[in-house]
């Protein structure tokens, strides 16, 4: 809410916490207590966002919220380490986005809850079989004659992985890039893919495999060939998506 002042925020947190609109996963064990608590969702801040309406292209009011994604809300307590870390991760790529804005060049996030809703003009994303990023990210960058549109989709693969789920999604994305799957704008390229690996090891073998990939599709000289680019999560987490600690295939 743009607010610098720790104080008032910590002020709105525990009242939000106190009518039961958030909940908060905190440990104060002599070793835990040094981390920031984790917030999410509490039983009114889900009811709250069930009554938000939000107006269509046509002037229609829909729920702002779709059903479905508002029941996963209902897990937050018991999910995972790695949803958790992924989610914090994700946030503050989105966080980054909006503070590198500039008048010339704007950064749009567009995370899986706001693209699931079937007004989102990136819903096609969410009835794709092929991929479902956790990230989508629209620049917008003015020069003196046009405007130059990039889009980028990133996904966070976690530790726990098998390499042969790894080894399927890479070839998920290939596929949904050989397939002109993209819909977003008529005269937009296709999306930058941006791939993020639990670890160096996993980041190798993604590149190596994804080469092969491209190279057994495409042409060196295409000039449709894929872009895919790489990156592990602590380099992402450390320097973020807009650092230059991404590794493209070629």
């Amino acid at each position: 809410m743009d607010h610098k002042d720790y104080r008032r925020i910590n002020a709105w947190l525990k009242d939000l916490k106190d009518k039961g609109y958030i909940e908060r996963i905190y440990s104060t064990d002599f070793l835990e207590k040094t981390k920031p608590a984790i917030y999410y969702l509490g039983l009114n801040g889900i009811r709250w966002l069930s009554l938000q309406l939000a107006a269509t292209k046509d002037g229609e009011e829909v729920p702002a919220y779709p059903l479905q994604e508002l029941r996963k809300r209902y897990r937050e307590s018991s999910r995972s380490e790695g949803f958790k870390n992924r989610s914090m991760l994700i946030a503050d790529c989105c966080i980054l986005l909006e503070s590198e804005t500039t008048p010339d060049t704007r950064y749009v996030p567009i995370v899986h809850a706001q693209y699931i809703h079937p007004h989102h003009s990136f819903h096609f994303l969410a009835e794709s079989e092929t991929i479902m990023p956790h990230l989508c990210v629209v620049k917008e960058h003015d020069t003196k004659n046009s405007r130059i549109i990039t889009n980028y989709l990133l996904e966070v693969f976690d530790a726990t992985l098998p390499r042969y789920r790894l080894k399927y999604r890479l070839k998920q994305y290939l596929t949904y890039l050989s397939d002109d799957e993209w819909e977003s704008g008529e005269n937009d390229p296709p999306p930058i893919i941006l791939l993020v690996c639990a670890n160096l090891t996993d980041l190798i073998y993604a590149k190596r495999r994804v080469k092969t990939l491209i190279d057994n599709e495409w042409d060196d000289e295409d000039q449709d060939k894929p872009h895919i680019r790489f990156t592990t999560a602590q380099q992402l987490k450390q320097h973020g998506i807009t650092a230059k600690i991404w590794e493209e295939v070629r």
